[in-house]
């Protein structure tokens, strides 16, 4: 769950609705400056379903005993998060081989600096390097069985890369989509997308995706979100094939207090309308 505070509510975002975010926008992704990827079809159902692992956790919601709130995903430990997100890769290797390899790489990635695109170190608890250690092993699996001997697998294998550094791009713009508030315009004082996922009070300013490839092997280069007025979210560089994307992302609104228990703060979560964000996606 994306948990934000907003005009004195907290918003909840589902990890199910980011993730059918980051599939509309991938399934438009590509222009003159951004090529669109060769493994497109299987990329947009991994991007689509990437975080249906969450299903279990979002649905409850799960809750932070501490702040006597909804939790914040990143509020979880990998104990509650680990089983419940390999039952999500599970059901998407169920619907497509390909695009399940490519979640598996995405799984593996988050406790691997996204294999080398965000730096930093790897999650050395010992679930993470377990999650590392079985999700490459299968995915080389279910990648030599897509790639099935045809065409060079040199290009098959950098088409794959790319693909999966796309969805780490369409993960993190999706992502800033359902964090930020649309309606309070932030052009100026750009940050890094993952410096602010943790956050619960998000800072003003714009967001920074950071190492987004233009082609397969490179170059990278930043894209930068800012909304110049409410309700309007440009990219820059733009890397959409539509001159423009009317988005909706639908959230849940309950009060931003403390709860008695988990069940209480489910209750207000259950008893409230989910409504729709309205948001045009644009060039700067």
């Amino acid at each position: 769950m994306l948990v934000t505070r907003r005009q004195g509510e907290l918003w909840l975002i589902t990890h199910p609705e980011h993730g059918r975010v980051a599939g509309e926008l991938c399934s438009r992704w590509g222009n003159d400056l951004f090529q669109t990827p060769a493994q497109h079809e299987a990329l947009v159902i991994a991007a689509t379903h990437h975080d249906d692992g969450w299903y279990e956790l979002d649905g409850r919601p799960s809750f932070n005993a501490k702040e006597a709130r909804p939790a914040h995903f990143l509020e979880l430990p990998l104990e509650v998060t680990v089983g419940p997100y390999g039952r999500g890769v599970d059901s998407v290797y169920a619907r497509d081989r390909h695009a399940g390899a490519l979640v598996s790489m995405h799984w593996a990635g988050l406790y691997h600096t996204r294999f080398g695109l965000h730096g930093g170190e790897p999650v050395r608890h010992p679930l993470a390097v377990e999650v590392v250690a079985e999700q490459d092993h299968r995915r080389a699996a279910a990648l030599r069985e897509a790639w099935g001997g045809h065409g060079l697998r040199s290009e098959f294998e950098h088409g794959t890369w790319y693909a999966y550094e796309l969805l780490q791009a369409l993960d993190l713009i999706s992502l800033a989509l359902g964090l930020v508030d649309p309606a309070e315009p932030a052009v100026d004082d750009s940050l890094p997308v993952p410096s602010t996922l943790a956050r619960v009070e998000q800072p003003q300013g714009a967001r920074v995706i950071p190492a987004v490839p233009v082609a397969p092997g490179g170059p990278y280069i930043e894209v930068t979100l800012r909304i110049p007025s409410p309700g309007v979210v440009s990219l820059d560089p733009y890397p959409l094939s539509e001159p423009s994307l009317e988005l909706e992302v639908w959230a849940r609104r309950v009060e931003d207090r403390r709860y008695a228990s988990a069940e209480e703060a489910a209750s207000a979560y259950h008893g409230a309308e989910s409504e729709p964000i309205k948001i045009q996606v644009g060039p700067a």
